[in-house]
């Protein structure tokens, strides 16, 4: 059967056409994909991408030569991925002990939103009265109890109180909640 006749049919939903495809041309996408990454496991998870790419791309194949338009899919897969490999590692001295010892299920990217959305409340509590500050970034940065703050400001916990609920009706009146 013709490539193009199967294409025809793959793009019509035929499973077997797709199976007969990937038969015919996962032998010579895997030497693709082999020669560019030189690690057999590497290039079988490739090959088995790049069929994935071709199901996703081939409403926009143009009958110009088939094999050769899965050639430079897997071509471009394999680069890719050897782009990512080759890539240096981030440096992660910014972050502290606590934020790299994330056994909670927490997500790299959580925690970098976490820790840009702290970054952008500390700013705002330094636009805070002087009087406010110290309060604010115990309870709200460093997690700090009211009794704990009580003791380490040397002030009451009804002082605490009455600091913190000053302090959060001066940000509803200044801060926009879209800010946050």
């Amino acid at each position: 059967m013709q490539d193009e006749t199967l294409i025809k049919q793959a793009l019509e939903g035929n499973q077997q056409a797709i199976r007969i495809i990937i038969e015919r041309y996962k032998h010579h996408v895997f030497k693709v994909t082999y020669s560019v990454l030189r690690d057999q496991q590497l290039a079988e998870d490739i090959t088995q991408e790049t069929f994935i790419k071709m199901m996703d791309a081939l409403p926009s194949y143009q009958q110009k030569g088939f094999k050769t338009w899965l050639s430079r899919i897997a071509m471009n897969k394999a680069i890719d991925h050897k782009r990512k490999q080759s890539r240096k590692p981030e440096d992660l001295s910014d972050f502290s002990d606590k934020e790299l010892k994330q056994d909670d299920g927490t997500s790299a990217e959580d925690l970098v939103i976490s820790q840009e959305r702290t970054e952008r409340i500390r700013r705002s509590i330094d636009a805070l009265p002087d009087n406010y500050k110290e309060v604010v970034e115990a309870f709200y940065i460093n997690g700090r109890s009211y009794h704990e703050i009580a003791q380490q400001q040397q002030i009451s916990v009804k002082t605490v109180e009455v600091k913190l609920y000053r302090a959060r009706k001066w940000m509803k009146h200044n801060w926009k909640e879209e800010d946050f």
